[in-house]
């Protein structure tokens, strides 16, 4: 009796990964965007990945993925510059024990 061989799936080779690498990136750094020191290099890194993956071979996630990269570094200097004119401002009214 012959032995059958096992047949090994390779799995496709795509060139989709930067694109979605940013899109995921893109969605971490909305989530993320309240730790400014995390979220926007989340932000650039991903918009960059995107961008990359735009020139190479266009694809929906990438032109999302830039957007919510854009939307996750916008929400991250709002929530930062608000944190720099609050804090002062908490603190010149809390109430001294």
């Amino acid at each position: 009796m012959a032995k059958k061989k096992k047949s090994v799936k390779e799995l496709p080779e795509t060139k989709e990964g930067l694109g979605i690498s940013g899109f995921i990136l893109g969605i971490l750094s909305i989530i993320l965007a309240g730790s400014v020191f995390v979220g926007t290099p989340l932000a650039i890194t991903g918009f960059i990945l995107c961008r990359l993956q735009q020139k190479k071979s266009p694809i929906k996630l990438a032109k999302l993925g830039t957007i919510l990269n854009i939307v996750g570094f916008a929400l991250g200097i709002i929530i930062f510059v608000l944190l720099l004119v609050l804090a002062p401002l908490i603190q010149a009214n809390l109430p001294l024990q």
